[in-house]
């Protein structure tokens, strides 16, 4: 997954900071290079500038961890993130991180928690995890998983903190001594392996990101369709590509145009029709005049599987008496060749999305017929996804 995951924190003396972070990349001078840092303070400093965490993959990928990024843009948005975590980004609750965006430089999720501290104010520490990344739709939806792994590294932080908080106050009472004396001399901001009294806490936080790098790569990626790929997903019988001639259309005289099936029927009886093929509601057609062929074969376009022959809930009968039903529309041929709808349901309110997508493109009068047809066949890939 392309993206930063950093633990940030506030110092007493230099305010929000990025403290931690881990990356991916494919530069192997990324593992020996030296951190760009220019704050000299203990609680500010996590693994120092010559020391580089690296993991790798089946794949080759590299997971680093160090103390800055090496690049200066991202640095400065992981600062600005800090920030933002810290001071005004910020849930109080505990169902999960907080998403926010920024078109120019990146999105970020984030979730922000405090430490107990005997030597800060408040006898509490504020710290954040934040993950840095460009593709939104990506972070939003393996935010969840993210959430909940962020919450677990707070919490694995914060009852580290705990024990070294009891043992400190068990020694020396922090809170009395400050009423008592009023002195509020805190001093440098400690760092984090004091803190939680773990020497090894910055090798278990590059574990931890770095499973959650791995883990939003993995349950999420993209796939490239071919033309060739589409068109099978589209219509898994037909051979070629999507840009071969008439490769999407239907040969002339196999079914009449969208516009002349709306015109043969009224208004109300062509939007029943569509709506029970969208549906899946069995159709009947009945005709005497009109060769069904040509309304079953349009009918059948504008189901998103584009298989013909597979459409068996649209079917001529005129022989066998069916009545209409709620599950059953019959279309049937009156004198002057005028089409009657019988079914005893009725269009609810809210229609599907490709149904009103189709009729405001028929009533698009900038679309021959031609262009018409691609058009729907561009809303049912959409629909397919």
């Amino acid at each position: 997954m392309n993206a930063i995951i950093g633990l940030c924190h506030f110092c007493e003396a230099h305010g929000p900071r990025p403290l931690f972070c881990t990356f991916t990349t494919d530069d192997e001078s990324h593992t020996t290079e030296a951190s760009r840092g220019t704050v000299q303070c203990s609680g500010c400093t996590s693994v120092g500038p010559d020391t580089v965490f690296v993991s790798r993959d089946d794949n080759g990928i590299i997971f680093c961890s160090r103390e800055s990024v090496p690049n200066n843009d991202v640095t400065a948005f992981l600062r600005q993130a800090a920030l933002r975590s810290i001071t005004c980004e910020v849930s109080w609750s505990n169902e999960g991180g907080v998403v926010y965006f920024s078109d120019t430089q990146g999105h970020v999720l984030s979730l922000m928690f405090p430490v107990k501290d005997t030597r800060a104010r408040g006898l509490k520490r504020l710290f954040s995890v934040v993950v840095l990344m460009k593709d939104k739709m990506l972070l939003l939806n393996i935010t969840p998983v993210l959430s909940e792994h962020m919450q677990k590294i707070a919490n694995e932080l914060q009852q580290l903190a705990d024990v070294v908080y009891e043992n400190e106050q068990s020694i020396c009472s922090q809170r009395a001594l400050r009423l008592k004396t009023g002195r509020n001399d805190f001093g440098q901001s400690r760092s984090l392996i004091q803190l939680t009294g773990d020497e090894d806490i910055f090798k278990k936080l590059h574990s931890h990101f770095t499973w959650m790098l791995r883990t939003g790569g993995i349950t999420y990626s993209e796939t490239l369709y071919t033309s060739q790929d589409l068109l099978k997903k589209f219509s898994p019988t037909t051979s070629g590509t999507i840009f071969e001639e008439n490769a999407c259309t239907v040969p002339d005289g196999a079914s009449m145009s969208l516009r002349e099936l709306g015109k043969l029927l009224s208004k109300d009886v062509f939007r029943i029709l569509l709506y029970c093929t969208l549906t899946g509601i069995e159709i009947v057609i009945k005709s005497h005049h009109t060769e069904p062929s040509r309304i079953i074969n349009n009918l059948s376009s504008l189901i998103p599987s584009g298989v013909n022959h597979n459409i068996s809930h649209i079917r001529a009968d005129s022989s066998v008496q069916v009545l209409p039903s709620q599950d059953v529309c019959i279309l049937e041929e009156t004198e002057n060749s005028n089409f009657d709808c019988k079914w005893s349901h009725s269009i609810p309110v809210k229609c599907p999305t490709l149904m009103k997508k189709i009729e405001n493109a028929m009533q698009n009068t900038k679309f021959n017929d031609a262009v018409l047809l691609q058009h729907i066949k561009s809303l049912q890939l959409e629909w397919l996804g």
